[in-house]
């Protein structure tokens, strides 16, 4: 059996890691080819293009990528004549990963798609398109599944795969032996994105606000546990010359996650482990001044935070755009570390909201669930078969 298989971030590229991890176990002889990153290649991954020849966010900045774009979405669709998958199984990204749908869809190519295009928040035409072209939606939040069915799109809750990740206890006691000393101080992260251009745009207002946080007399252990696709020397240069006591820790984002208290978090799937983990927090985000200006008329959601999303109100704060100032970072972390009991609120909202989200062996459930597809039109494809 053949497959094509695409994510286009980071977060899918964990996705598509662990899906296929779990296909090879279900399928013998699988061949998987397409676009991922480090996680699908350890996984089998036959690499067409790597995802970072995908990266391009907000509406103005996409312009300038578009020919990039459009030039590795048109060998996808070659790919789709010469290769011939069986089936096409698509994470995220819906703005490339959609037109490969359409594509797909043309030549009878049945397309499976993991973590759905957000449409409830966003571009809610894009649901028309799931449903002319997924043969099945997997989402990841239960209120997803009656959504997209009742636009008549076979769409299956199984739970949000990141429930019960966990960093092994070794990984966590050798972070905290290398913090050293000050064991009266409580840990505290900073998470400023996975992507360079939230890097850019973030990190500077986070560090500035730890300066103020700690001019103010609240004093923590800082880690920033660096994505691993980041270019670590420069961001510890960065910090180094802000002048702030924060340890940049690459690729100890789970690890990091077990010993801290609080976290400033920028809006994403790392905001959503955190809150899966019970940590107290600011969520924070900005965009490019004309793609927010532009964009967020359009934005159905009053929240930008999962967590805030699910629970329907304000659980964690956040700081968007222009809100995002040192000043306020610095304001919004210590009404919470300084509150003892507003802590407590917030970890018992916390749990409350995640607990929708369904047990752990979410990505096997998945796994399942599309090897069972796959094999049944493998069977319906036999002469005879019925």
């Amino acid at each position: 059996m053949k497959l094509m298989m695409v994510a286009g971030e980071m977060s899918g590229d964990n996705h598509g890691g662990a899906l296929l991890a779990g296909l090879n176990r279900r399928l013998q002889g699988l061949d998987v080819f397409g676009i991922g990153g480090p996680r699908m290649r350890a996984a089998g991954l036959r690499l067409i293009h790597d995802l970072s020849e995908l990266q391009a966010h907000g509406l103005f900045e996409l312009l300038v990528h578009l020919p990039r774009l459009y030039r590795v979405l048109w060998r996808m669709e070659a790919l789709l004549d010469s290769e011939r998958p069986d089936a096409v199984v698509l994470i995220d990204y819906p703005g490339f990963n959609l037109k490969l749908a359409e594509a797909a869809k043309r030549r009878g190519i049945p397309v499976l798609y993991y973590s759905s295009p957000q449409i409830w928040a966003w571009r809610g035409g894009r649901i028309k398109t799931v449903a002319r072209t997924v043969a099945k939606i997997i989402v990841l939040f239960p209120f997803e599944e009656a959504l997209y069915r009742k636009a008549g799109v076979d769409a299956e809750f199984l739970g949000h795969p990141l429930v019960g990740e966990a960093a092994p206890q070794d990984q966590v006691a050798a972070l905290q032996a290398r913090l050293g000393g000050a064991e009266g101080l409580p840990v505290a992260a900073l998470i400023p994105g996975s992507r360079p251009a939230e890097l850019k745009r973030i990190l500077p207002a986070l560090l500035d606000g730890v300066r103020l946080i700690e001019q103010a007399g609240w004093h923590g252990r800082w880690i920033l546990p660096l994505a691993p696709n980041l270019d670590g020397q420069a961001v510890s240069q960065q910090v180094a010359e802000a002048g702030v006591p924060v340890r940049v820790e690459p690729g100890s984002f789970l690890p990091t996650l077990k010993l801290a208290r609080f976290a400033l978090v920028a809006s994403g799937t790392a905001s959503m482990q955190v809150a899966l983990a019970g940590i107290p927090c600011v969520v924070v985000y900005r965009v490019a001044p004309l793609s927010w200006w532009v964009g967020r008329p359009f934005a159905y959601v009053r929240h930008f935070a999962m967590v805030n999303i699910l629970a329907g109100r304000e659980i964690v704060t956040e700081l968007l755009q222009n809100d995002l100032t040192p000043e306020r970072v610095r304001d919004a972390f210590l009404a919470l570390a300084r509150d003892p009991e507003r802590q407590a609120a917030v970890r018992q909202a916390l749990a409350e909201t995640t607990a929708a989200l369904g047990a752990p062996g979410a990505y096997g459930r998945a796994a399942d669930s599309i090897a069972s597809y796959l094999q049944g039109r493998r069977v319906s494809a036999v002469p005879g078969s019925g």
